[in-house]
């Protein structure tokens, strides 16, 4: 038998401190040093959390590295900081963890060579790592593809799972499929498995350009998108944005597409519950069984914890 040591420790404690001590041990028929130490090992607990939080709001310590010093998982982590209500921002070693956690093996090979194909040529969305991002959600089958105008020049993406559109669309998905649809960083778990990916029209943010070169971006972008519909062969094309649906649908044109391509506004002001009704009705649509694009098909998927499971065929 295995015995742990316990060196004493003598503490001095107010009396009406050692009181509140001795009536809670007595409620619940446990000694006082056995509930000293257990209120001792939680708020232990609680603090290391505490100060793994503090350290990553300030930037000092990566989500992975904040969840190390909190002697929790990655993904514990990272719904901490969303609930918390701590901007954040994910990096590809943050995803990696998350993969390695849940047992998700990415096709590495075959990553690098689509994201090759789809990049040709400079890529400022690939100098600030958010092509990384975008490929590690990369379903193994596209069943849905959602097209963007472009990254935010602000900084937040979908893909960080701090964006406008990334909450707009959560909210349609919990309103669809329930309210075990997680939220935060595990949404794009749910969404991979699903075989929904996103991807933009330009490589580059064009939100603060002049008119005449954000349409240039835009139009610039649509043979790269002809090839990845091409490559993918989505089942639907959701569009989410009214001024680039004539791009995307003549890219689609170009790489044979047949099926059938959703327009959606951006979901910003007065837009976004009309983004989130209309995307909400799409998807019960889908999951109707007489659906011919159901999200709910495949041989492999993740249940709505991004846990990989087994799903209907």
């Amino acid at each position: 038998m295995v015995t742990t040591e316990r060196p004493q420790v003598n503490i001095r404690l107010e009396r009406d401190l050692l009181d509140e001590l001795d009536e809670l041990a007595t409620a619940e028929s446990i000694d006082r040093a056995e509930l000293a130490r257990r209120l001792l090992r939680e708020g232990l607990k609680r603090e290391r959390v505490h100060h793994a939080l503090r350290t990553y709001r300030e930037g000092e310590v990566s989500a992975a590295r904040a969840a190390e010093a909190a002697r929790i998982s990655l993904y514990e982590m990272l719904d901490r900081i969303h609930e918390a209500g701590i901007p954040y921002e994910l990096d590809a070693s943050d995803l990696q963890g998350i993969d390695a956690m849940l047992g998700v093996r990415r096709p590495r090979a075959a990553a690098r060579e689509a994201r090759a194909r789809y990049e040709a040529g400079p890529r400022p969305d690939a100098e600030s790592g958010i092509d990384a991002l975008r490929e590690q959600f990369r379903p193994e089958r596209v069943r849905w593809l959602f097209v963007g105008e472009s990254s935010p020049a602000g900084g937040t993406h979908f893909y960080r799972a701090n964006s406008n559109l990334f909450r707009a669309t959560q909210e349609a998905f919990a309103a669809a499929l329930g309210s075990d649809v997680p939220s935060g960083p595990a949404f794009l778990h749910v969404l991979r498995g699903r075989g929904c990916w996103l991807v933009d029209l330009a490589s580059e943010p064009v939100n603060r350009l002049p008119d005449e070169a954000r349409r240039a971006a835009v139009e610039a972008g649509r043979d790269r998108l002809a090839g990845l519909i091409s490559e993918t062969g989505p089942e639907r094309i959701v569009v989410v944005k009214a001024s680039i649906a004539p791009d995307v649908r003549d890219a689609a044109r170009s790489a044979g597409f047949k099926g059938e391509v959703l327009e959606l506004p951006f979901p910003v002001r007065q837009w976004k519950a009309e983004y989130v009704r209309r995307l909400t009705d799409a998807l019960r649509n889908a999951a109707s069984p007489r659906s011919a694009t159901s999200l709910c098909r495949g041989r492999r998927t993740e249940d709505s914890t991004g846990r990989p499971s087994r799903a209907s065929s």
